[in-house]
């Protein structure tokens, strides 16, 4: 299988568990200024905002926003190494892919 950034619109998402729009991921990457999630395995993830920063719980030992903890389960379940929101579109790998790729 290529190593490809998909696009994901409503169609690709309708067969998502738990299930998701669009406009709910828009709704959440805008909220927080998030440029790209990425899931490494072992509920190991790395929230980058627009601006380059990586995106923390304030509490060391505290949980992100319900929203972004949506997110870490779906791409979980669904075995989405990397999901991210560049030119109004959402775009996911299902393999690891290189940050120049973004």
């Amino acid at each position: 299988m290529d190593n490809e950034l998909t696009e994901l619109g409503d169609n690709e998402l309708e067969h998502f568990i738990p299930s998701i729009t669009t406009n709910d991921l828009m709704d959440i990457f805008q909220a927080y200024d998030i440029s790209f999630i990425r899931y490494f395995g072992s509920d190991l993830f790395y929230v980058e905002m627009v601006d380059g920063e990586p995106l923390v719980p304030l509490n060391p030992k505290g949980s992100y926003p319900q929203g972004i903890e949506r997110l870490f389960d779906l791409m979980a379940r669904e075995r989405l190494s990397m999901l991210s929101y560049k030119d109004e579109k959402f775009l996911c790998s299902y393999f690891p892919v290189d940050s120049n790729d973004l």
